[in-house]
């Protein structure tokens, strides 16, 4: 009867010891990891507009470049020239992928329909299949492609100035992509960045 008393005692201040180490790690990484999201999120929207920073001057030069505006609860990244003139707007967008959440960063030129860049902020696809929609030879095909009626991933996408490659092998990720282009190109369109919203951005 006591060893077994012994025993459980051991069990509970094991778990109570692991269950405290583990509590003390997530405490003191999730500002680290915070940190590491907020400068990839940064890295991602000057990359997606097409700036170039080098990693000791990110924030200098997000800060300089990147001018950051909530509108109805969603974050979006605009670019200004040397005139004053609107020249990227940039907002993060979240879908389903085939294998999980994929989330990335989109820049369009302000007629919101032409695709300046686009970065994959995180996703959870197949290694050496899906995954690869975070290679830039798959991302680079969106630049200057249209998504207005819609954008298409296709096997064959020619010249067609709405349509690019898919991946070889990933047909359900690369299509997972296509929807979370379009469906939120749309929504920002329809319901965020409308006429009246853009027109005052732009002379901002």
């Amino acid at each position: 009867m006591k060893k077994e008393v012994w025993m459980v005692t051991i069990l509970v201040l094991v778990a109570t010891v692991s269950a405290g180490v583990l509590g003390f790690v997530n405490v003191t990484t999730r500002p680290i990891i915070k940190r590491n999201e907020v400068r990839k999120l940064r890295e991602s929207v000057l990359e997606s507009v097409k700036v170039q920073y080098e990693s000791e001057n990110l924030e200098d030069k997000f800060e300089s470049e990147i001018r950051t505006n909530e509108i109805d609860g969603k974050e979006f990244y605009l670019r200004y020239n040397d005139e004053g003139e609107l020249t990227e707007v940039a907002f993060e967008m979240v879908g389903s992928g085939f294998q999980g959440p994929i989330s990335a960063i989109i820049s369009l030129k302000p007629d919101l329909e032409t695709i300046v860049g686009l970065e994959i902020l995180d996703q959870q696809e197949t290694p050496g299949l899906g995954a690869r929609i975070t290679e830039k030879e798959f991302r680079r095909q969106f630049n200057g492609k249209v998504v207005r009626p819609e954008l298409l991933v296709v096997t064959d996408a020619g010249d067609a100035q709405n349509k690019v490659d898919a991946i070889t092998g990933a047909t359900r990720t690369s299509k997972a992509v296509q929807g979370i282009i379009n469906d939120s190109v749309r929504e920002v369109r329809t319901n965020i960045l409308t006429e009246k919203v853009m027109e005052r951005l732009s002379h901002e």
